[in-house]
């Protein structure tokens, strides 16, 4: 192998092997090794006389070009190499120092020893500055006050350009390691944007983490294993330039750029050839190092990227990608064969070529004894003591951006708290007018604005002076009511009456569809409402959509309407210019013994609210309408995924006809946005899956507004009617068990339903389910996890006599 080793060396310098190396009989290890190195060919770009660029073998022991390869790959070795191509693949990004320049610094280099941890030296009449890079340190240009007669003035400008180089300089592998030697402790973080990484790399951070915990602090992912390469290289290049990134004025002091760290997911590193593969994707990225997880088992993976030229970073102890094997997120190492092990792993990851080293979530002791078995290697400590090389943590937590962090976090802010208060805050302005305000407004010169009054017909009001309360401009919804309100008013009201109206004949004639609508509806009509269009048939809603130019929102309903359903008719109005509202008793979501027959239809009445309430459309369609061949229909949308959970499981037919309906109901009415109610929650779940599923998310967007409830907190349903008044009396106990389980997010699902059911039952309810289940698909909870991010849900069956009512409820916890 040695032999091998130096034939290879001296094919890459160029130089003429001697007859004796070339005749040197070889051992048939050697001959294995060489073979199987020709199952593999590396490329690599080198310089030839002249300073032309060419793509060559790495090794003469290659053939000159592939065996297997594509006619465009195999034209780029007969080919030269544009010079700026090649120079980056060779040496990487480098940019001028430009504000060293224009500082005044001079062109003679020194030679002089680097000065301290941080290579830059900018002091002294023999002191010298040196680059650190990833492949060493790099003589910087001589200092003004290194030559003779610098002068103050020039000095301070000296090692003003000194700071901003360095600023502009990578880190590197080679200064990580001095730092280290040094005893300097290295601080690590993990980032996943371009904000992220350029505000650490701001405060002076050693190295930046790409970690696939980007799955649980940014995707909303459960765990780390759903995160993709795709994922994580968007993350990588995102990270990259936030490195890359100008600093702020805050961080002007700042060090080198850090050394950027890219996490390998859960998958892209089952064989050595997807590891190559992906590790390389990473390095192109932008990513300096490579990190993954195992122990032992992984060292032939280090050893093949180490050789193929990729820094790599290890990761034992708590292993987040295998802690199902580990036996969940837990403390590792506790035991002295365990902790044996952790060591032992640690100088196999090392000896295969680990630069650097995280161990994660072991008692301190195991930590130092982990840095102590690895001398020359840095080892990266997260939750296992402050005996090791540096920390890392996970930016999210330290900013406590979701709630309480693990145990082993510090939490230097309440970022969580912040942005909350600062959301409310802005919701606050805009809904009041305070925002934008004088302040964050920008006026037209008068003059413009004169011209744009002739030229537009219409009374452009100037801008308010800086001292008029935001509460003064009334927003349009305020103004359409003083119209109304004005027109009603008899002619001996005054003179004032008169001028609102002319104001309003102004405009009228805006262009805007919203405002024509508006203004249409304040002067038409013997009671200044809306017309109402009732559409009894397919080819009458069609014809209804057809002509409607503006946002559509359509609200399904089965009619019985009550307050309730005039809020989500409120929410619809808020989010489109038409709202059309679906009255269809659904005969596909009863059962046969359910009361299809006997359910409320107050046709009549409804309309009449929806008429008040602004809606411009009530959809009425016979069931030949929407069943033409018969309810079912001979197509179905069966929801496959909610299938025996919670409410399926007691209406094992009823989500089928939802889906159904609704599906038939979006093709027809063509809703720019569908409106639903919490109330039923695996309802909304279903329709957010389906419109997901059929590729309609990207047309129909879902809006789902919170469970209306009285003033007792049962939440309003068509059903209510059925109660009696001992029954309703009880009801409200329904809403007061949830929210009494649920008012703490740590405890546990098993609790929750165990509380709920008790509390219901001692009420003299029937309790069918009660649900703690994920909001995305509704899968159960187990008993042992937190109620965090959860939907409850629940049924029950109220009985009086012979009169029995089913309600069901639920609220949604989410994160604390």
């Amino acid at each position: 192998l040695a032999q091998a080793s130096d034939l290879g060396r001296k094919f890459c310098r160029s130089e003429r092997p001697t007859a004796e190396v070339l005749l040197a009989p070889a051992p048939v290890d050697v001959l294995n090794h060489l073979r199987r190195a020709s199952m593999t060919f590396i490329a690599a770009i080198r310089r030839v006389p002249g300073g032309a660029f060419v793509k060559a073998p790495k090794s003469q022991l290659y053939p000159a070009i592939p065996v297997q390869t594509s006619l465009r790959n195999l034209s780029t070795y007969f080919d030269t190499w544009p010079k700026c191509q090649a120079r980056f693949l060779l040496y990487g990004p480098r940019r001028p120092l430009s504000s060293a320049a224009n500082l005044g610094v001079a062109n003679t280099p020194t030679h002089a020893k680097p000065n301290g941890a941080h290579g830059v030296n900018g002091s002294g009449s023999h002191g010298a500055a040196f680059e650190e890079h990833l492949y060493g340190p790099r003589l910087l240009p001589k200092t003004p006050s290194d030559t003779p007669g610098g002068g103050q003035v020039n000095g301070t400008a000296a090692s003003a350009a000194a700071s901003a180089a360095a600023a502009g300089r990578p880190l590197g592998l080679a200064g990580l390691t001095r730092r280290f030697k040094n005893g300097d402790k290295l601080a690590m973080v993990t980032a996943y944007d371009f904000p992220s990484a350029r505000i650490a790399r701001g405060a002076g951070v050693d190295i930046i983490l790409v970690g696939d915990s980007l799955g649980n602090c940014r995707l909303g992912l459960p765990d780390t294993v759903g995160v993709t390469m795709d994922d994580m290289l968007r993350a990588t290049t995102a990270a990259r330039r936030g490195i890359d990134a100008p600093l702020s004025a805050e961080a002007h002091g700042a060090g080198p750029k850090p050394v950027l760290v890219g996490d390998m997911p859960f998958g892209s590193f089952l064989t050595e050839v997807d590891c190559l593969k992906n590790a390389a994707a990473f390095r192109m990225a932008g990513a300096e190092v490579v990190k993954l997880e195992g122990g032992k088992h992984v060292a032939p993976l280090v050893r093949s990227m180490t050789n193929a030229g990729i820094p790599v970073m290890g990761h034992i102890g708590l292993q987040p990608q295998s802690a199902t094997l580990q036996g969940g997120l837990r403390l590792q190492g506790t035991t002295a064969s365990s902790a044996h092990q952790l060591v032992q792993d640690a100088r196999v990851l090392a000896d295969a070529g680990a630069v650097l080293l995280v161990v994660e979530c072991v008692p301190l002791e195991v930590g130092a004894l982990v840095q102590a078995a690895v001398p020359d290697v840095p080892v990266i400590g997260i939750g296992a003591g402050g005996a090791v090389a540096g920390q890392v943590l996970v930016c999210d937590d330290l900013l406590g951006l979701h709630g309480s962090p693990p145990s082993f976090v510090k939490m230097y802010a309440d970022f969580g708290k912040l942005t909350h208060e600062a959301y409310t805050a802005y919701v606050r302005d805009v809904r009041s007018g305070a925002f934008p305000g004088e302040a964050y407004a920008r006026k037209m010169k008068s003059s413009e604005l004169e011209r744009l009054q002739v030229l537009s017909g219409l009374p452009v009001a100037a801008a308010s002076t800086a001292d008029s309360a935001p509460a003064a401009t009334p927003t349009l919804r305020a103004t359409v009511s003083q119209a109304i309100r004005a027109r009603a008013t008899p002619a001996s009201a005054g003179a004032s009456d008169g001028a609102s109206v002319g104001y309003f004949h102004h405009l009228m004639k805006a262009t805007t569809a919203v405002q024509a609508r508006a203004m249409s509806q304040m002067v038409t009509g013997a009671e200044a409402q809306r017309e109402l269009k009732v559409l009894g048939s397919r080819s009458e809603m069609e014809d209804w959509r057809r002509d409607a130019t503006g946002r559509v929102a359509l609200v399904p309903t089965m009619g019985n309407l009550h307050e309730g359903h005039l809020e989500l008719v409120d929410e619809a109005l808020r989010r489109a210019d038409d709202v059309v509202v679906s009255i269809f008793v659904n005969p596909a979501q009863f059962a046969p013994h359910e009361d299809f027959g006997s359910y409320p239809r107050t046709f009549q009445r409804d309309v009449e609210l929806l008429q008040q309430r602004g809606v411009s459309a009530v959809f009425a369609p016979k069931a030949a309408d929407i069943y033409p061949s018969g309810s079912p229909g001979g197509t179905l949308v069966v929801p496959r995924f909610v299938e025996g959970k919670s409410e399926d499981a007691c209406r094992p037919h009823f989500f089928t006809g939802v889906a159904t309906v609704c599906l038939k109901l979006f093709n027809l009415c063509q809703p720019d946005v569908v409106v639903f109610g919490q109330k039923d929650a695996m309802q909304c779940v279903v329709i957010r899956r389906m419109l997901e599923d059929l590729c309609l998310d990207t047309r129909i967007s879902m809006v789902v507004a919170p469970t209306s409830r009285e003033s007792d907190g049962l939440a309003r349903s068509s059903r209510n009617a059925y109660l009696t008044a001992g029954m309703r009396s009880r009801a409200p106990a329904i809403y007061a068990a949830l929210s009494s389980a649920t008012s703490d997010v740590r405890a546990t699902a098993g609790q929750v339903r165990r509380g709920v059911r008790e509390a219901l039952e001692a009420e003299g309810m029937i309790v069918s389910y009660v649900s703690v289940a994920d909001g995305a698909d509704m899968h159960e909870r187990v008993d042992e996890a937190t109620i965090a991010d959860s939907v409850v849900s629940i049924a029950c069956l109220l009985t009086e006599g012979d009169v029995q009512c089913r309600l069901i409820d639920n609220v949604v916890v989410r994160a604390e």
